[in-house]
């Protein structure tokens, strides 16, 4: 897949701040491959199957046929600082299969169960590490190098936007539990056809949560390092982030903005009101599915208006953003 040196530069944030500065997590061999599913304890049933969060449950549920709850409900809860109760625990280490996102995601749940009960779609990390990376977050600390080195998809967290993940996971879930891909399958191929088919388009996000449904494609991240630092960090962009952002858009070098709403604030609203003024077109991209809709059906949801907003783009000329090239 072609990997553009901007989407580098996010991979390497992310991917440093997922570890906190302290290297590839690996709890053990299994744990760095993800959706492993590995052998069953013997004394515990694999057909129980539970997620850690609901998008997950609902591949899951895609694949078995039948309903799989999740711990993490809701769309006001954020994973990276739920705090689980001993209830929810107890339900973790009693399942006989976990499907889980991995990484510091969701590793105040996954930790406490066996691992070879796991299905992840990114690689797990110790509670340590977890813990390191969530400190981080909360010190705003950067400590990291944004080399332009290879990265891999393991390294994004939000892997559920990423048709390939997805797969994988229910591939997995099909393997260890039982069932059948093929609706999650064709969905994500679909998917991955409408991505691949767009033009080279400039994309900018106000989080990094679409970064895995764009690898490989045409649409290139160029959202201004200074401010995806500072949402990175979980912390707010300073005012110079804020006007280097709205030069790039007033300045025609972003042809569409990706927000999310769950986490609007003073900065994102900013930087939708100028792209709006600029007619740069605003597409929203939850983290989670609004309440009552299927994650699956979401993901369909969001790669149509992704495609539908590319198409619609009035034509720049191939060497519109000659200066921004990869």
């Amino acid at each position: 897949m072609k990997f553009t040196t901007t989407t580098r530069r996010t991979a390497a944030a992310i991917a440093a701040l997922t570890l906190a500065g302290s290297g590839l997590a690996a709890c053990n061999d299994s744990s760095n491959d993800p959706a492993a599913s590995g052998s069953t304890d013997g004394a515990a049933d694999s057909s129980d199957v539970l997620a850690t969060t609901s998008v997950w449950a609902d591949v899951a549920s895609a694949v078995t046929g039948n309903d799989v709850d999740s711990v993490i409900k809701g769309t006001d809860i954020d994973p990276h600082h739920f705090e689980p109760a001993a209830k929810d625990l107890a339900r973790v280490r009693e399942a006989g299969t976990l499907v889980a996102n991995g990484g510091a995601y969701d590793a105040s749940l996954y930790t406490v169960t066996e691992q070879d009960r796991i299905i992840h779609a990114v690689p797990l990390v110790s509670k340590e590490e977890a813990e390191a990376h969530m400190h981080a977050h909360e010190h705003g600390e950067e400590g990291h190098d944004h080399s332009h080195g290879e990265m891999d998809i393991d390294d994004l967290e939000h892997a559920w936007f990423s048709p390939a993940k997805v797969k994988e996971v229910a591939a997995a879930v099909k393997e260890k539990v039982g069932g059948s891909t093929d609706d999650v399958d064709k969905r994500m191929a679909a998917n991955e056809e409408k991505l691949a088919e767009l033009p080279h388009t400039h994309i900018a996000m106000t989080e990094t949560i679409a970064a895995p449904l764009v690898w490989g494609t045409e649409l290139h991240d160029v959202t201004p390092e200074g401010y995806m630092k500072a949402a990175l960090n979980e912390s707010e962009p300073s005012v110079q982030d804020i006007a280097e952002f709205i030069d790039e858009i007033e300045a025609g070098h972003i042809d569409m903005l990706i927000v999310n709403p769950q986490s609007a604030n003073s900065a994102t609203e900013q930087l939708a009101n100028a792209a709006r003024e600029n007619d740069v077109p605003v597409v929203e991209m939850r983290e989670t599915p609004p309440e009552g809709v299927n994650f699956l059906d979401y993901f369909d949801q969001v790669v149509n208006e992704l495609a539908e907003t590319v198409q619609n783009l009035p034509d720049k000329g191939e060497d519109a953003h000659a200066e921004h090239a990869a």
